[in-house]
């Protein structure tokens, strides 16, 4: 959700910038090129000032679970997770209406994996399967060639230097899916047949259900980051980028590269 939110605000902060002339959609355009990008090389650092840790990797010592979602319900723990790839993206489309206050975006992340410990109980049903799961052990995923498009409405108050995000539609479509979890009906053969059939189960799932998908990030996802964004000014995005547009902005160097 972090990820979602951090795209979400620059999105819109970069297609609200006053300074540029609004019938000029290209140069916005452009604009919010440049900011996602500085988006990107920021990520391993993460965005102290908005309370956003590192999120290249993105990591988490320990999380409990409990999903339930289009057929998949999940109740466990994950210890020493690890996921890589946010800032492996390209940006393939980006186009502004200054008028109508809308971005229409495409990017598409070339492989986004995680690795770690887990111990979750797991039901998933789908075209009137039922598999039941227990395990526990390490577990390394991976989705590649995601692609993610849609349309991001926004509001921008002159008075407050606030956003607000009106609407956020997201649809998604990935290409292979690699699974490898140990500890999934024992070892050897039978596992390697599990971790293949969740494999194309997790790609059926996200592939045929993206109007259910969408409605999903829509209703949970706005509330949440508008409720981050009303924390922060036009000016504090600013400086959660790395600067005031005077000087050179800092590089990022992350932990341990110090």
């Amino acid at each position: 959700m972090k990820a979602l939110i951090v795209l979400s605000v620059w999105l819109a902060f970069a297609a609200s910038q006053k300074e540029l002339n609004a019938s000029d959609e290209r140069s916005i355009s452009s604009a919010i090129v440049e900011v996602i990008e500085g988006v990107r090389d920021q990520m391993p650092c993460g965005f102290p000032s908005m309370g956003i840790p590192p999120l290249a990797p993105l990591k988490l010592a320990h999380k409990e679970l409990d999903i339930n979602f289009l057929g998949l319900s999940m109740n466990g723990a994950v210890d020493k997770f690890r996921l890589i790839g946010l800032n492996d993206f390209e940006i393939i489309e980006m186009k502004v209406n200054a008028l109508t206050s809308k971005v229409n975006f495409r990017f598409i992340f070339n492989h986004i994996g995680m690795d770690t410990m887990y111990d979750i109980q797991a039901r998933l049903r789908k075209a009137g399967l039922t598999i039941n799961l227990i395990g526990a052990g390490h577990a390394n995923f991976a989705i590649k060639n995601m692609q993610i498009w849609g349309v991001l409405k926004y509001s921008l108050n002159l008075s407050t230097g606030k956003m607000k995000i009106k609407g956020l539609e997201i649809r998604t479509h990935i290409g292979d899916v690699y699974s490898d979890i140990q500890g999934i009906l024992g070892k050897g053969l039978i596992n390697r047949k599990m971790n293949a059939l969740l494999s194309e189960v997790m790609e059926l799932i996200i592939n045929t259900n993206e109007d259910v998908i969408t409605e999903n990030i829509e209703t949970l996802a706005v509330p949440i980051i508008n409720r981050f964004l009303d924390k922060f000014t036009l000016a504090d995005v600013v400086g959660a980028i790395g600067g005031s547009g005077e000087g050179e902005k800092e590089p990022c160097i992350p932990e341990g590269e110090n």
